[in-house]
């Protein structure tokens, strides 16, 4: 199966599973029903509609248990073959739903089995700990962080991909995991968007963001967009990559939603994202010695874990900025 057809076996699976607790009355009798994967994965769904995961492997000791994740909104327990894993709070149903569902989408697309199979699960789970260890819902993202993600993939699809071929230029895509939004093996490339066109500002988020300390050269790409009601969502944009890496690989697809819900893009919430922008431009800049950066930073002591972030007046930065051509050759 690809991609389309496994998530809708997938999600035809948690229906039936629906149906089963709601029709069977040994399952209500129970109070959970379970509907299997594939060898090792089963779903779970209790009478108060909590969804979950039963886990099988006929070797235990295979499985690393330091990659099971603790976190506040599941549980997880290890008995003799078995690993039972419940979400504890139903406002994280959906959630829980879509990143299983890609983890496993995942799994078989790579045709991954057993216990190796297991330990890639909670390998994956573990980078979306962070959303389910949070104390209220991922929301829609918010109107900056929108534009930022929308500024990042106008540089992954008409930059980076100019030169990459789609599975390389969605590998260093690094944004939803590192510091810096993209890393090639020959740059760090940092993306800042603005929806202002008369003004080149970027602020920081941290006070060596934008400093030449790191072992590769690091760029910067400053990317303008203004709302335009001919333009593009960012929904729309989104779609267009998918349509995209669908001649190319279903493992793509699967990997690029993955990222998508690291940086906070949910599909639930995408009709939240009506305004629709177009692309003005895009400046280079390369991140010398001389760059205007904070250097030095020396704090007492007593104080650690410093952070300070600060804004940069781009138009005073002429000297430092490069053309597309120069980018691409060092990319």
């Amino acid at each position: 199966m690809d991609f389309i057809q496994y998530q809708k076996f997938l999600d035809n699976q948690w229906k039936q599973l629906e149906q089963r607790i709601q029709d069977d009355e040994d399952f209500q009798k129970a109070g959970k029903a379970k509907i299997q994967i594939s060898e090792e994965f089963f779903f779970t769904l209790d009478i108060s509609g909590l969804p979950g995961l039963l886990i099988t492997t006929k070797n235990l000791k295979k499985i690393d248990k330091n990659l099971i994740p603790n976190c506040k909104s599941w549980n997880i327990e290890v008995f003799d073959n078995l690993l039972v894993m419940t979400l504890k709070k139903q406002e994280y149903n959906i959630f829980f739903r879509d990143i299983t569902n890609l983890i496993l989408t995942k799994i078989n697309l790579s045709k991954i089995n057993k216990e190796e199979s297991v330990n890639f699960f909670f390998t994956n789970l573990s980078s979306a700990k962070n959303f389910f260890d949070s104390d209220s819902l991922p929301k829609p993202l918010s109107s900056e962080k929108e534009t930022g993600l929308f500024g990042e993939l106008i540089i992954l699809s008409q930059f980076i991909n100019k030169k990459y071929p789609d599975k390389d230029a969605l590998n260093y895509w690094t944004g939803p995991y590192q510091k810096h939004d993209f890393t090639s093996p020959n740059i760090l490339l940092e993306t800042k968007t603005s929806k202002q066109t008369v003004k080149k500002i970027v602020q920081t988020s941290s006070n060596d963001q934008l400093s030449p300390i790191f072992e590769k050269p690091l760029y910067l790409s400053f990317v303008q967009i203004e709302t335009d009601p001919s333009g593009k969502t960012l929904k729309m944009l989104v779609n267009e990559i998918i349509e995209k890496f669908e001649k190319t690989s279903d493992f793509l697809i699967n990997d690029f939603h993955i990222k998508l819900r690291h940086s906070g893009y949910y599909e639930t919430h995408s009709d939240s994202y009506s305004e629709k922008y177009s692309f003005k431009g895009c400046n280079f800049y390369l991140i010398s010695k001389s760059f205007p950066h904070i250097a030095n930073l020396k704090e007492p002591e007593s104080i650690f874990d410093l952070s300070i972030t600060y804004k940069i007046d781009l138009d005073k930065c002429e000297e430092f900025r490069i053309s597309e051509e120069e980018l691409l050759k060092d990319l």
